[in-house]
C-alpha cells in the first residue's frame, strides 16, 4: 500500500514538473516568435477619387442654379452626403447666394436600405421668414444630395425633430424628391 502511494505521489510530481516545463517553454517560445516577426503597418487608406458634383445655390431670380465642383468623393453614400453638405456650407464660388442663411451643422445622418436619407441639421438661431428662404434652403440641400448620390428621397430634420414646416410654406413632414421646377438655367 505504501509502495502504491509512493508511485502515485511520484507520478503526480512528474506530471506537475512536466506542466511547469511546458508553461515556461511555451511562454518563452511565443515571446521569441513575437520578437522575430515584425508587426505589419496598417495599410495606407486609398484617397477617394476626384469626381464632379453639382451643387445648387440661390440666384437673384428666385431659382436654384447649379455650380459644378470637383472633389474627392468616396463610394459610401453617407460619406458622399457629408461632403455635399460641407461643400454647400462653404458657399458658392460665383455670384450665386448661399442656400443656408446661417452656419448650419449636419448633426446626424441616416440612409435606409431603400435609399431614403434623413438629415438632421442644426436649426436656425432665429426664426426664418419667407417662402423663398425656405424653398432655396430645403431644395438646394435636397436637390444637391439627390443628384450626387444614389438616394431617392431626403427628409430634413432640425435639431433631431421632424418639423411640419420651417416658415409655413413647405411640407417637411415627409421625405422630399427632386424639384426640377426650382432649377434655373
Amino acid at each position: 500500500m505504501k509502495g502504491r502511494l509512493l508511485v502515485i505521489l511520484l507520478a503526480g510530481l512528474a506530471i506537475g514538473a512536466l506542466l511547469a516545463w511546458l508553461l515556461v517553454t511555451g511562454t518563452t517560445h511565443v515571446a521569441l516568435v513575437e520578437d522575430v516577426i515584425p508587426a505589419e503597418p496598417p495599410p495606407t487608406p486609398t484617397p477617394a477619387p476626384e469626381q464632379r458634383i453639382t451643387l445648387f445655390f440661390a440666384g437673384g431670380d428666385g431659382l436654384l442654379h447649379p455650380e459644378i465642383r470637383t472633389v474627392p468623393l468616396p463610394e459610401d453614400t453617407a460619406a458622399r452626403i457629408r461632403i455635399v453638405f460641407a461643400e454647400l456650407l462653404a458657399g458658392p464660388r460665383s455670384s450665386l447666394q448661399p442656400i443656408l442663411p446661417y452656419p448650419a451643422e449636419l448633426r446626424a445622418l441616416f440612409v435606409t436600405p431603400g435609399g431614403r436619407a434623413y438629415l438632421d441639421i442644426s436649426g436656425p438661431p432665429e426664426p426664418l421668414e419667407g417662402s423663398a428662404t425656405e424653398l432655396m434652403m430645403v431644395y438646394g440641400l435636397v436637390n444637391s444630395v439627390l443628384l450626387n448620390t444614389e438616394v431617392v428621397a431626403v427628409q430634413v430634420l432640425f435639431e433631431g425633430t421632424e418639423r411640419a414646416t420651417l416658415t409655413g410654406h413647405l411640407d417637411l413632414s415627409r421625405p422630399l424628391v427632386l424639384n426640377k421646377d426650382l432649377i434655373g438655367r
